[in-house]
């Protein structure tokens, strides 16, 4: 019996410190995210004169950089969210884990099209302030449909991956309620939006719904672990 009571205590306490863990990951992906996109306003609809000399800017390259890097550590970062989030999904599946595989993959391909989007907005000024490489700056057709990969990587392919994500885990949560009912709602509205903003070619309005889930799942996450 003491031996049984002391596997069970260990296992709870591993679960109470993954839930806390994945909340934290979730939380600093939500910052990464928010402050990578936020930061860096390449301008649209511009001249070719003025978009070059907004890139011909040391400080705008620097921010191009920071920016690229915050994305790829908060795809990092949002891995280590998703392994927690499918600890929790695959004791409300019971261990069979079909659903929560399909959410694991959705948001691995959400992380994969997030680096595709970090390289695109850093790669120009990762070049030109890369010591030892000196290179020059880009035509402007490159200045102006290079970020264009990323915005299409991450708007349209990486968001639609992350709204299976979100529906799916949502439709987990009505079926095994590993979590509270509140949360399957919050994801169903963000999925909504989300498939929304990408097929209205906006999806980097799709961004604020994201965030607001991944906030939602790691205050879930933390009050679990309580």
């Amino acid at each position: 019996m003491s031996a049984t009571a002391a596997i069970g205590t260990q296992t709870t306490t591993t679960g109470t410190a993954g839930g806390k863990l994945g909340a934290i990951a979730g939380l600093a992906f939500a910052f990464l995210f928010f402050m990578g996109t936020a930061m860096l306003n390449i301008p649209h609809g511009t001249s070719d004169a003025k978009l070059i000399a907004w890139w011909a800017d040391s400080g705008n390259q620097t921010t191009a950089v920071v920016s690229m890097y915050f994305f790829a550590v908060g795809g990092l970062v949002f891995l280590l969210f998703l392994a927690k989030l499918r600890s929790r999904l695959l004791v409300g599946e019971g261990g069979t884990g079909e659903l929560t595989s399909l959410v694991v993959a959705s948001g691995a391909v959400f992380v994969a099209m997030l680096l595709v989007a970090a390289a695109s907005r850093g790669a120009i000024g990762f070049a030109i302030k890369s010591p030892g490489d000196n290179e020059s700056l880009p035509g402007a057709d490159t200045l102006r449909y290079l970020p264009q990969i990323g915005y299409a990587a991450l708007g349209i392919g990486g968001m639609l991956a992350a709204a299976v994500a979100i529906a799916t885990t949502s439709w987990i949560i009505v079926r095994t309620a590993v979590f509270g009912r509140w949360l399957a709602w919050v994801g169903a509205l963000a999925a909504i939006l989300v498939v929304v903003a990408s097929f209205s070619l906006v999806g980097m309005l799709a961004i604020p719904a994201m965030l607001v889930w991944v906030l939602a799942v790691s205050v879930a996450m933390w009050r679990g672990a309580r």
